[in-house]
């Protein structure tokens, strides 16, 4: 872990050069009094104490736009990527399809009734539904749990399909890489 010091160094958080952009440039510009006043409401709501260094709330908002510009291809679909565009397509199906990842990943069973009986706010038909639709667009598949044998013939375990784990696991480690890159900036 690194600490306050080293990380300020890292992000290149000296006080003299927070203000200023990459080409060293001033990059404070006045605020009208409605969006001055909405900034500071905006930020009196960041939970700025829970990073692992001190910073203060108007230097963390002028690099996390920069830090967010790095990662915002990464919440761009691909055309190869169909299948996770519909797993993120609604609130419901993410919800979905990280629980029956998840259970994937841990060698659990899950079926139908379980993911309903994790997901209460919404209704077993609903769960159904999306777990249908997601098994005959190929994206999650009736296998057999990894490194569990079910006893029971009747339920019907359900997992990713491998096309939909790489995608995933890919938009992961993109997202570390883009985190990398920025963290790498600042060294």
């Amino acid at each position: 872990m690194l600490t306050k010091i080293e990380i300020k160094k890292k992000f290149n958080l000296s006080d003299q050069n927070l203000n200023k952009d990459l080409n060293g440039q001033n990059n404070k510009k006045k605020l009208n009094d409605q969006d001055a006043k909405r900034e500071k409401r905006i930020n009196l709501r960041l939970n700025i104490k829970k990073l692992p260094f001190e910073i203060s709330v108007d230097n963390f908002c002028s690099r996390y736009f920069e830090m967010y510009d790095g990662f915002k291809p990464l919440f761009k679909y691909k055309s190869e990527n169909s299948e996770m565009k519909w797993c993120f397509s609604t609130s419901k199906r993410t919800k979905v399809f990280l629980l029956i990842f998840e259970a994937n990943e841990k060698g659990k069973e899950i079926y139908k009734e379980s993911v309903s009986n994790q997901l209460p706010e919404y209704s077993y038909k609903t769960i159904a539904q999306i777990i249908d639709d997601g098994t005959s667009k190929g994206i999650f598949e009736k296998l057999a749990p990894r490194n569990h044998d079910s006893t029971d013939s009747k339920i019907r375990n359900i997992r990713p399909s491998e096309d939909v784990i790489v995608q995933f696991v890919n938009w992961q480690i993109d997202l570390i890489s883009a985190f990398d890159k920025f963290q790498n900036k600042y060294k």
